[in-house]
């Protein structure tokens, strides 16, 4: 090997890594966590921690990190910088967590890196739903080195960022993620960096590297080969798919119900195939909506629990076999789940149970492509008296109780959810992807009609309010379409600051706020007296400070931004949205006594 191969600038080498890698990933050589190296050709430590971490990074799919520079993570900055890999700096530690998860969640994989503990703490609650949700975002962390430890343990004078634990982030991060580990030598920084990547893409859950920040320029070998991130089988695939089919074949009203890991595992082609040839009523659940197209003969609708349409609640609740792929049950399945019972047919998170039988462990790849392969007699009069005739919003939820208006909400100004929300569906197209808030119009935001698929985004398990606004920006730089924004008012103000980034990276989204000046969804858990003839008073503690949203996002570098109050209005500013090259800001006033239908 010449001199000049091992003195490589970081982006000659980022850039010459990244082609072998991506030729060597086309072979059949992988064998274990990576490919293997001959002994007689050890390569040498010409790679910086840094620019090893970003090498895998890139290797994976990850073209942007985000974040915000600090002294302990400031290294990975300027390698990715050097590296030409796009840095997306963020207007708050709490939204780099949001845009990394959003961006994961379109993309695969994700990197986020902060301060230690001012900002890694900030991140918890963002990571913490990207565990839950199936998001597999990279936390990098530059952490204190031996020095400070040791002087913080004998002097009792705090390193910088410490709160005087010597391990906090560490710890911390293991709750919320499926790996963290922090680096002791050089020669783990292969090891741990590799082995992070690997269970964030095996497991679909974030991850946690440390870094000591006397470590980040420490020289490495170069990545070698690429990482084998197969989920491998247990063998009980095929007995656990012949026994599902089986309860399947002997149920009078079977149906299924898909859920998000069917696309974080790649297996929406897959699931359309399985629906098709089964010809069985089948729903997503409200984190899983679009997974596949909603087109696929057999859909009945989205279940996000009693408060769904009727005809969906019925299909999925009284099913006496139903099979759900690849859910995560957060509180709104609780019902269906503990009625269920014997009937119930759940394949996710590494097992099976059917019924009331022992959880037995399971790879959900295998074992759909096993369920795809059996033989199968269509049953088509159970689809034909459940499925939906029509996808528009009002077709939907013809089964939905309509609300009638108190005589408050009547002489209120502004529109209701019901209108606001068919007015967003009818507009949709496929160039657009939704992302949805924690509110009011989660409800009826399932019922939206989506174009295609892997077109909605919501955090609707964890349910953090603010969610949507930076997410926004990791699904928009993470794939094509333009995020079109539903957030309530409540939400939107934890992190309004979101739009200064969205604004500087000219993502195209369009971000509708839904303007009734209280925390409506907290006033409807609490006492839903107040949306009702009877009047209850507001809690004073749920009454928001009204805000010029619109003058916000022109402030924050918005070209295009309104404030409508009919129907009229909202559906020509959605229509002169469509035409924006940049980020426009529409903020809906929204009857404050107003409820969606079906929420009682």
């Amino acid at each position: 090997m010449a001199d000049d191969d091992l003195h490589l600038s970081r982006r000659a080498l980022f850039q010459v890594g990244s082609a072998t890698l991506a030729v060597v990933q086309g072979s059949a050589l992988v064998t274990g966590l990576t490919t293997s190296t001959p002994a007689m050709a050890q390569p040498a430590a010409t790679v910086t921690a840094a620019l090893y971490i970003l090498l895998r990074l890139r290797q994976h799919g990850v073209g942007t990190l985000f974040g915000i520079p600090g002294a302990t993570c400031d290294p990975i900055f300027a390698a990715a910088v050097e590296a030409s890999l796009p840095v997306v700096v963020t207007a708050s530690d709490f939204e780099a967590g949001y845009a990394a998860d959003g961006y994961a969640r379109v993309r695969g994989l994700a990197a986020v890196a902060v301060t230690y503990g001012v900002g890694t703490m900030s991140l918890i609650a963002t990571i913490s739903g990207a565990f839950a949700e199936r998001s597999p975002v990279v936390v990098i962390n530059g952490g204190p080195s031996e020095e400070d430890l040791r002087i913080q343990r004998e002097f009792g004078t705090y390193f910088s960022h410490s709160n005087g634990r010597e391990q906090s982030d560490l710890v911390m991060f293991r709750e919320v993620t499926a790996y963290a580990a922090r680096v002791a030598t050089v020669a783990e920084i292969p090891v741990i960096v590799d082995t992070a990547i690997r269970m964030a893409l095996t497991k679909k859950r974030p991850v946690y590297i440390e870094i000591p920040k006397n470590l980040w320029e420490a020289k490495c070998p170069p990545p070698q080969g690429v990482l084998d991130t197969a989920e491998v089988p247990t063998g009980a695939e095929g007995r656990l798919a012949d026994a599902i089919v089986m309860r399947l074949r002997r149920a009078m009203r079977p149906a299924v119900l898909l859920g998000i890991e069917l696309d974080r595992y790649g297996l929406t082609n897959v699931a359309v195939q399985l629906v098709t040839r089964l010809q069985l009523p089948w729903a997503t659940t409200l984190l899983a909506k679009s997974v596949i197209p909603e087109t696929t003969p057999g859909f009945v609708g989205v279940y996000g629990g009693e408060h769904s349409p009727p005809s969906v609640v019925r299909a999925i609740e009284q099913a006496d076999a139903l099979l759900t792929l690849g859910c995560v049950f957060g509180r709104q399945y609780r019902r269906l789940v503990a009625r269920a019972g014997n009937a119930l047919l759940v394949a996710g998170n590494d097992k099976v149970r059917i019924g009331r039988e022992p959880p037995q462990a399971a790879a959900l790849p295998a074992l759909v492509a096993r369920l795809t392969a059996q033989t199968w007699s269509a049953y088509p009069a159970i689809v034909a008296r459940t499925q939906l005739h029509g996808l528009t919003f009002e077709e939907r939820r013809q089964s939905m109780p309509q609300r009638t208006p108190v005589p408050t909400e009547a002489n209120e100004p502004g529109l209701t959810y019901d209108d606001t929300l068919a007015a967003i569906s009818g507009f949709l197209d496929s160039n657009f992807i939704v992302v949805t808030d924690t509110s009011l119009s989660m409800y009826p935001a399932a019922d939206l009609n989506i174009t295609g698929e892997r077109g909605f985004v919501c955090n609707s398990v964890w349910q953090s309010i603010g969610y949507s606004v930076g997410a926004a920006i990791g699904v928009g730089l993470g794939q094509s379409r333009r995020p079109l924004v539903i957030c309530g008012d409540g939400g939107f103000q934890t992190c309004a600051q979101s739009l200064s980034t969205m604004a500087a990276q000219r993502i195209p989204a369009i971000v509708v706020v839904l303007d009734n000046g209280q925390y409506g969804i907290e006033q409807w858990l609490l006492d839903s007296d107040y949306f009702g003839a009877r009047g209850a008073a507001l809690r004073p503690y749920l009454d928001l400070k009204r805000w010029d949203y619109a003058g916000l996002a022109k402030a924050m570098g918005f070209a295009t931004a309104t404030t409508v109050g009919s129907l009229g209005e909202f559906n020509t500013a959605l229509n002169q949205a469509k035409s924006n090259t940049g980020p426009t800001l529409i903020s809906v006033a929204i009857k404050r006594h107003n409820l969606p239908s079906g929420l009682a």
